[in-house]
C-alpha cells in the first residue's frame, strides 16, 4: 500500500492519520474486504476502497474522525453511497500517530508495500527506465544490468534503484534469484538479449519477459528448442512481454509490462492460460 519512502517521511513528520479497511464487503460493489487507503494531512495518501463518491464520503469520515476508534456501516451511516452497485460495506476507520514509535512499528508492516521477490531489468534503455519508476512505485525492488555507462546514471533512476554496469552473464553468474523473482530482458540488440535468456533461463525466477517482436521471440524460440532449453523456460517465458494494450510510447509501454508483473505477483502463478 505504502512504499518505504512514504512511510518514513510519514514517521519523520509525525504525521496523523486516518485508516480505513473494508472489514465486510457482500462482493456486490468494487470495493473488497481488506481493501484499505490512509487519510493524511488533509488528502488521500495511499490506497483505495472502490473510488468515486463512495470513496469521498469515506475519505471525509476520515476526516471528521475523532481520536476514538469507530466501526461505520457504510450503508446506514451514509445513505445512498452505493446506488448502482446495490450491496453493502462494513469500515473500520483507525486514528494512526506516526509519531508514536510502537505504532509507528506495527504499522509499518501493516502498511508498507509487499514486496515479493525483486525485478531484475536486463537493458537501461528509454522503456526500461520507465518500467523502473513505475516498479518501484508499485513495491518492486528494482535492479538493473547494463553495460552502456551513458545509459546506467543513477539520475535516470529512482535512488531505490541498483545499479550494476556489467554483462548479462556476469551478473547471473555471480547472483542466486528465487522463485519470487522478476527479469525483463530488454537489451540493445537481439544477440545480447539471447545470450541474456540462456542465461536467465538456469535461474529460478518465475516471470522472463523479452521485449520484441514475435518474429524475434519466433527466431529465439527455434534457437532454444535446438538446445534444449527453450523447454525449461516455455511456463515462466512472456514474450512479447506485456498486457495487450494499444501502447505506442515508452511510458505506455511500461504501463503494460508493469501492469503484467502486478498481475503475475498477485497470483504468484503463471497467468499465460
Amino acid at each position: 500500500m505504502l512504499s518505504k519512502p512514504v512511510f518514513t517521511e510519514l514517521c519523520h513528520k509525525k504525521t496523523h492519520g486516518v485508516i480505513a479497511s473494508v472489514i465486510r464487503s457482500d462482493d456486490q460493489g468494487p470495493a473488497r474486504q481488506g481493501d484499505r487507503l490512509l487519510w493524511a494531512d488533509g488528502k488521500l495518501i495511499a490506497g483505495t476502497i472502490g473510488g468515486g463518491s463512495n470513496e469521498q464520503q469515506i475519505l471525509q469520515a476520515c476526516a471528521d474522525l475523532s481520536t476514538q476508534e469507530q466501526i461505520i456501516e457504510i450503508s446506514s451511516f451514509l445513505p445512498g453511497i452505493l446506488p448502482s452497485c446495490g450491496g453493502s460495506l462494513q469500515i473500520k476507520l483507525i486514528k494512526v500517530d506516526f509519531g508514536n514509535t510502537k505504532e509507528a512499528a506495527f504499522w509499518k508492516k501493516e502498511l508498507t508495500m509487499n514486496t515479493q521477490g525483486k525485478l531484475y531489468l536486463m537493458g537501461a534503455g528509454h522503456v526500461a527506465r520507465e518500467v523502473a519508476w513505475l516498479a518501484d512505485r508499485n513495491g518492486f525492488i528494482v535492479h538493473i544490468v547494463d553495460l552502456r555507462k551513458d545509459l546506467l546514471q543513477a539520475s535516470r533512476f529512482p535512488d531505490s534503484c541498483k545499479l550494476y554496469c556489467e554483462s548479462g552473464k556476469h551478473f547471473f553468474s555471480g547472483n542466486s534469484l528465487s522463485t519470487k523473482d522478476f527479469i525483463i530482458i530488454a537489451g540493445p540488440d537481439h544477440a545480447t538479449d539471447l545470450a541474456v535468456l540462456k542465461h536467465a533461463a538456469t535461474t529460478t525466477a518465475r516471470y522472463i519477459g523479452v521485449m520484441g517482436s514475435k518474429k524475434k521471440i519466433a527466431s529465439f524460440q527455434e534457437i532454444l528448442k535446438k538446445k534444449n532449453v527453450w523447454q525449461t523456460i516455455e511456463d515462466r517465458l512472456y514474450a512479447p512481454i506485456g498486457i495487450k494494450i494499444p501502447s505506442k510510447t515508452p511510458s505506455e509501454v511500461a504501463v503494460s509490462i508493469v501492469a503484467e508483473l502486478i498481475q503475475v505477483r498477485a497470483t504468484q502463478l503463471s497467468i499465460k492460460q
